[in-house]
């Protein structure tokens, strides 16, 4: 099924298309794509958007109206499905860097985990240890380390105690980061910051391959919307977003249940949740 495009008219596009028919019958030996490309001397994200139907608004049943009424496309067809996770990574770290606000010392996060940089859990030691810390313009030295990470996990420790029977936290951590920015002079480069954010980003991305095993075909806006929500929240389960899978199975975009609608999370802000909103708009088509 095709996803409509959400805007881009073009002057160089109108009445029945005579011109643009003609273009073609006159290139039958050529790859018509790239001759339209050529034609219309637009971006390859422009011809898409000009050639697939517009919604006539911005509400779920605009959108459904025009992927009801998609015109015919001919050999216009997707080519870019191979995966690249690098790509995916390196086009994420800005995002994620502008969500998360990286910090260069330790912090406590709401669920009681040792954190730093963009969000990188280093709760346990093996990890804590392999970090770059430095201390006063030096690398910091691995007794420096244990001591740091001791005190640190006596306070998580002790959070992490408070637990109902099945496990769960009573009581999150309502400290906010920069309450710890004093705690410990051990700090972390924007280097080291981008490192441990790629690393995160590589796990996050195998668990997404993991649980949806279409995932190198999805729209490059589908996968950047999933690694944040993974990011961000721990996990895509069926358990955790049942209406998300389904849409997502049913490559239902915009519809009532679609996509569109099932990509909000309840505890982050209004930024991030618009941010997801527009990437799943922006998806110009899905096969």
């Amino acid at each position: 099924m095709l996803a409509p495009v959400k805007q881009t008219s073009s002057n160089n596009l109108s009445g029945n298309n005579n011109g643009l028919n003609n273009n073609f019958n006159n290139n039958t030996n050529n790859n018509p794509y790239a001759k339209l490309k050529q034609w219309l001397g637009q971006s390859e994200q422009n011809i898409n958007s000009a050639l697939y139907p517009k919604p006539q608004g911005d509400d779920a049943n605009s959108y459904q109206l025009a992927q009801n009424n998609k015109t015919n496309t001919g050999d216009l067809t997707r080519t870019d499905v191979n995966f690249d996770d690098n790509s995916l990574k390196e086009r994420m770290i800005p995002v994620i860097k502008d969500k998360e606000k990286p910090l260069d010392y330790i912090y406590i996060d709401t669920t009681w985990n040792k954190t730093t940089g963009a969000g990188a859990n280093i709760d346990d030691w093996n990890t804590f240890n392999k970090v770059n810390w430095e201390l006063n313009g030096r690398s910091a030295t691995e007794e420096e380390k244990r001591a740091t990470f001791d005190y640190f996990d006596k306070i998580t420790s002790k959070g992490k105690q408070n637990v109902d029977e099945k496990g769960k936290l009573l009581e999150k951590n309502n400290n906010q980061a920069d309450f710890y920015s004093n705690k410990s002079q051990l700090r972390i480069s924007s280097n080291e910051t981008d490192r441990l954010l790629r690393d995160h980003l590589a796990q996050d991305t195998k668990y997404l391959q993991r649980e949806f095993p279409d995932f190198a075909s999805y729209p490059p806006e589908l996968q950047n919307v999933l690694l944040d929500i993974k990011f961000n929240t721990g996990n895509v389960s069926q358990e955790n977003w049942p209406k998300l899978r389904k849409a997502i199975a049913e490559k239902n975009l915009f519809g009532d249940e679609g996509i569109l609608k099932n990509v909000h999370r309840k505890d982050v802000g209004k930024d991030r949740n618009d941010w997801a909103e527009q990437q799943i708009r922006n998806i110009l088509y899905w096969q």
